[in-house]
């Protein structure tokens, strides 16, 4: 269990995190830019049609290694991917993300990725099997804990509530819930989400520069919503 980490522990890692790159966040509600602490993190970033399949979102490279990849043309015609080498410290996003519609979505995408830099070196290393580490659809949809998860799910459900925290500063977040919503506190029980509360979770979207669901389940992980059972 050397790998696994309290909530406690990943909310006070990302408010480092964002305490030595971008202090202004934890007072006021602001996007993060994921490629700009890519940079500041000394990673190497590239955009790629990713081979097999457009399910692959993100991937990151803990050691030198080989991936295939498509240029434009061949993935529009079915050709044969190529194969590329990717240095140690390399994230890569599928190309499909770089659409302007995607915007919000590959905020959410890669500040994903840089929390495994962040957090899981250390395992990925002493798993060699596991150096090359790729994110499909289901890794970013891991927002639940339970008894039956395999070591990997537990490691990606614990990235998406470190991004999370990194990307919705938990006292921001908060804040900004009770000003929208004019609670003066938010009580000491989660609140049943009502049809109207979903504006809330939108504005709070719009302002993190996120989609609407990354910002609903970080209020049920907070405790200021009921999660449905």
């Amino acid at each position: 269990m050397g790998y696994f980490y309290s909530r406690e522990y990943l909310e006070n890692l990302a408010d480092k995190v964002n305490m030595k790159y971008y202090p202004s966040r934890l007072n006021e509600m602001s996007p993060m830019d994921p490629y700009d602490l890519m940079e500041k993190l000394g990673l190497e970033i590239e955009w790629k049609y990713l081979y097999p399949c457009d399910d692959l979102l993100g991937m990151i490279f803990f050691a030198d290694n080989i991936w295939p990849v498509w240029d434009i043309e061949t993935r529009k015609t079915g050709g044969k991917p190529r194969v590329e080498i990717f240095r140690k410290g390399t994230i890569v996003i599928n190309e499909i993300l770089t659409n302007k519609k995607n915007a919000k979505k590959e905020r959410f995408v890669c500040g994903h990725e840089v929390s495994h830099w962040i957090k899981d070196q250390r395992y990925f290393n002493e798993h060699p099997t596991d150096l090359i580490h790729a994110c499909n659809e289901e890794a970013y949809k891991k927002t639940y804990w339970n008894n039956t998860m395999s070591e990997l799910d537990i490691i990606e459900r614990q990235t998406n509530y470190l991004n999370a925290a990194m990307l919705m500063p938990r006292n921001v977040i908060i804040k900004e819930f009770e000003r929208i919503s004019r609670y003066k506190y938010i009580p000491e029980h989660p609140l049943e989400l009502k049809s109207y509360m979903k504006a809330y979770v939108k504005n709070l979207a719009d302002g993190f520069g996120l989609n609407y669901n990354p910002v609903l389940y970080r209020l049920y992980d907070l405790g200021v919503l009921k999660r449905p059972k």
